[in-house]
């Protein structure tokens, strides 16, 4: 069953070459792990949400494969510069 990730964040950092970084990381451990992007730019909120700038949907063959991307070894330091560069929140949807 398919599962989804969710991303949503925005920079609050002046260095925007963080960005070029964390993508050499993260496309080869997405192919890795099963990973498509599906949708990524600036979300639209329409309800009861908050003003992000950017947004991406990963689409995962399952949540196995999704949280194993997530704690692979080899995101660490992906994950750390998205932290330290940006505020927001990454959601894990399965679908069914």
């Amino acid at each position: 069953m398919s599962a989804y990730v969710i991303s949503l964040s925005s920079q609050h950092s002046d260095d925007p070459s963080w960005r070029d970084q964390y993508y050499e990381l993260v496309v080869p451990l997405l192919e890795k792990h099963g990973g498509k992007i599906l949708a990524a730019g600036e979300p639209a909120p329409l309800e009861r949400a908050k003003s992000w700038q950017r947004g991406a949907i990963i689409e995962f063959p399952d949540e196995a494969a999704a949280r194993a991307f997530y704690d692979d070894p080899d995101y660490h330091h992906a994950k750390g510069l998205r932290i330290f560069h940006t505020d927001g929140e990454i959601h894990l949807v399965t679908a069914g």
